[in-house]
């Protein structure tokens, strides 16, 4: 089956948000990042409505909208770090999208989640080294399962755009495109 996706998953800080809007503008593709859905969604900060809602709710929103985003055709979905990937959301992401995987060292993406306290719902900023070693281990384990996998210890996420832009020319990847609706002679939309 062709892929109609190619989607971003891996930890807090790995700059997979970056890179799928880098991506997305280069392709002329639509660009879902399922954080920014959920806040627009929700008319809340990410870390805000975890707070409010909880962890459960938190991880329901996430589940509903990766439902969604999966059936959009030329997107490139940024998905969020702050739980780790399951069996579930990743067999949903899998079915129509290219799975990349965008990890980084622990040192690194401590750096990274420093800058921005507070914006990250899960974080435990009284430990982040420690916090971050420990989400990082949970997302290595679909390493084996991704389409591409790409360490952005060193790497901007202009490049890790380029590197899934020369995998897919590489390796000949055909994706759906998106039907544009057009006028037919009656008035209504053809397919």
């Amino acid at each position: 089956m062709k892929k109609r996706n190619i989607v971003l998953i891996g930890p807090m800080g790995t700059g997979k948000s970056r890179a799928a809007r880098i991506l997305a503008d280069g392709l002329g593709w639509q660009l879902a990042d399922t954080d920014r859905i959920m806040e627009k969604e929700t008319g809340m900060k990410m870390a805000e409505y975890w707070r409010v809602a909880g962890a459960e709710e938190f991880q329901k929103k996430e589940l509903e909208i990766i439902r969604r985003v999966r059936f959009y055709h030329e997107a490139v979905i940024a998905v969020g770090g702050n739980y780790p990937m399951t069996e579930q959301k990743f067999n949903l992401l899998q079915q129509y999208g290219l799975v990349v995987l965008m990890y980084a060292h622990s040192f690194r993406l401590a750096e990274r989640v420093k800058k921005k306290i507070g914006k990250r719902p899960t974080m435990d900023y009284n430990d982040v080294e420690g916090f971050v070693r420990r989400m990082r281990r949970k997302w290595m384990k679909w390493s084996g399962r991704a389409d591409l996998v790409i360490n952005t210890t060193s790497c901007h996420p202009a490049q890790s755009a380029l590197t899934i832009a020369r995998f897919i020319d590489r390796h000949h990847i055909k994706f759906l495109k998106r039907m544009k609706k057009r006028r037919n002679g009656h008035g209504h939309f053809g397919r």
